[in-house]
C-alpha cells in the first residue's frame, strides 16, 4: 500500500506531521479531517514505501499464532475496562514486540480512525486475518459484543495452535530417528563400506550374494547417483504440478483418507475443524451460507470443501445440512445423527462445538497411537537394513578360503 507524507494542523492551531498507509491522497485527507485536523500538505512517499518494502521483505518476522492470540486477548481486556476501540488499539501498538504486525496493527488502527469497522479494516490484510476472523469480528461489532468474540477467537487460536503441538511433538521422534538412520547408513555405504568391499575384491573370490548385491547398490549410487537425483526433481516436480491441478487435488486427498491409521486421522482432524468452525460461526451470528463459504476455505480436504459446497446449494432449496452430509462419504454417521438432532431441535452450533471436542480428542489419541506404531516400525526398518550391511560384510570374512586368495 503505498505510503503518503502529511503535514497538518490540530484543534489548537500546532503544527504536527507524520506519514500514512492508504490507497490515495484523498483517504489520507479524509481521515486526518476525521481525527480533527486540518490537512496542509499530503504528498506520496514513494521512496520510504520503497523502502519499507524491502526492509518488510528482507528482515520482518513471521507473524506466528501466538501473536494474534495475544493481540485477541489484549484487546478484548481493554474493551472489557471501558476502553473505546481506536485507544484500545493504540495501546495494542505499542504492546506488541512483532514489528511487522505493529506495523499492520498501526494501518488498522488509522483506518479505524478515519471512520472504518474494525472488521473492515482487518480485512484488507487477508494474509494475517483470515475470512473466518473478520466474519466474527464483524458478528462482535454488530452484536455490541466485540470483547467476547475477541476472547473466543483467541482461544480458538490457542486450540488449534494446541492440536498442532501435539501433532509436531508427537512426529519429532520418529521424525529425527528417521534423519539419523538415513545419515548413518549414507555415511556408511558412501564412506565405510566401500573401503571394506575393496578388500574383499581384491582377494579374487567369489563373494557371497548378499555382498555382490550391496557392492550392487553402492556401484549403482556411485556412477549414477546424478540420475537418480534427476528423477527425483522430476518426479517431485510433476506431482507437485498434478496435486495443484483440480483432478489432481481431489485424487491426492481421497488417497490421504484411505491410509491406514494415517486416513483416519486425517479425517478426524478435518471434521474437527469443519464442526469447530461452523459451530463457533453459527454460535456468534452469523448467517448459514456466509458460514458455509468460510468453512470451505478452512478445510484442507478437496471432498469435504466438495461437501461444503452441496450444503451450500441444498440449503439455498430449501434442505438442512444433516442431508447433503448422509449422501456424502467421508463424514461418519454418528456425526450426521448428531448434526440431524441438532438442527431438529434448534441447537445446532451447540452440537457442532461438541462433536469439535470429541474428534480434537479423538485426533490426540489417534496421532499418540500412530507415533506408538511408527517407533517399532521405524526401529524395524533400520534393523533391517544395518542387519543386511553387516552380514554383506561378514559373509566373506566366514566364507574366506586363504588358499584361493594366496594362489596356492
Amino acid at each position: 500500500m503505498p505510503s503518503f507524507s502529511y503535514k497538518a494542523k490540530d484543534s489548537k492551531g500546532e503544527m504536527i506531521q507524520g506519514a500514512m498507509e492508504a490507497d490515495s491522497q484523498l483517504v489520507v485527507v479524509n481521515r486526518l479531517q476525521a481525527m480533527g485536523y486540518f490537512p496542509i500538505n499530503v504528498k506520496s512517499d514513494k521512496s520510504v514505501t520503497r523502502k519499507k518494502k524491502s526492509y518488510s521483505s528482507l528482515f520482518r518476522r513471521r507473524i506466528k499464532t501466538s501473536d494474534i492470540t495475544s493481540l485477541n486477548r489484549q484487546l478484548a481486556d481493554l474493551l472489557n475496562a471501558g476502553i473505546p476501540l481506536v485507544k484500545s488499539l493504540g495501546i495494542v501498538v505499542n504492546q506488541t514486540s512483532n514489528e511487522y504486525l505493529r506495523e499492520i496493527l498501526t494501518t488498522i488502527s488509522n483506518d479505524v480512525q478515519g471512520g472504518d469497522t474494525l472488521a473492515l479494516a482487518l480485512s484488507r490484510h487477508p494474509k494475517i486475518f483470515s475470512k473466518l476472523f473478520c466474519a466474527m469480528v464483524r458478528a462482535g461489532e454488530t452484536g455490541g459484543m466485540l470483547d467476547g468474540i475477541l476472547e473466543r477467537l483467541a482461544e480458538f487460536s490457542e486450540l488449534e495452535d494446541e492440536i498442532r503441538s501435539k501433532i509436531k511433538s508427537a512426529l519429532a521422534y520418529p521424525v529425527i530417528m528417521v534423519v539419523a538412520g538415513f545419515g548413518a547408513v549414507i555415511v556408511l555405504m558412501g564412506v565405510v563400506i566401500p573401503k571394506i568391499l575393496k578388500i574383499f575384491s581384491d582377494l579374487n573370490q567369489t563373494l557371497p550374494l548378499p555382498t555382490q548385491l550391496l557392492i550392487n547398490i553402492i556401484d549403482i549410487f556411485s556412477n549414477y547417483w546424478w540420475i537418480i537425483l534427476g528423477g527425483f526433481v522430476v518426479f517431485g516436480a510433476f506431482f507437485y504440478k498434478f496435486i495443484h491441478t483440480d483432478e489432481g487435488r481431489l485424487l491426492w486427498h481421497r488417497f490421504q483418507l484411505r491410509i491406514p491409521i494415517v486416513g483416519q486421522v486425517i479425517l478426524k482432524q478435518q471434521i474437527a475443524r469443519f464442526a469447530r468452525t461452523l459451530g463457533s460461526l453459527l454460535k456468534n451470528g452469523v448467517s448459514i451460507l456466509s458460514s458455509l463459504e468460510i468453512v470451505r476455505e478452512v478445510m484442507g480436504n478437496r471432498l469435504i470443501q466438495d461437501t461444503v459446497v452441496q450444503i451450500s446449494e441444498d440449503i439455498t432449496q430449501g434442505s438442512g445440512i444433516a442431508a447433503p452430509l448422509r449422501g456424502s462419504s467421508v463424514f461418519p454417521p454418528v456425526v450426521v445423527n448428531m448434526i440431524a438432532i441438532g438442527e431438529e431441535t434448534g441447537r445446532l452450533h451447540e452440537v457442532l462445538l461438541r462433536v469439535a471436542s470429541s474428534y480434537e480428542t479423538e485426533v490426540d489419541r489417534s496421532v499418540k497411537t500412530l507415533t506408538s506404531l511408527l517407533e517399532p516400525m521405524i526401529i524395524l526398518a533400520m534393523g533391517l537394513v544395518v542387519g543386511f550391511v553387516v552380514i554383506a560384510m561378514l559373509l566373506p570374512i566366514f566364507t574366506l578360503d586363504p588358499t584361493q586368495g594366496s594362489g596356492v
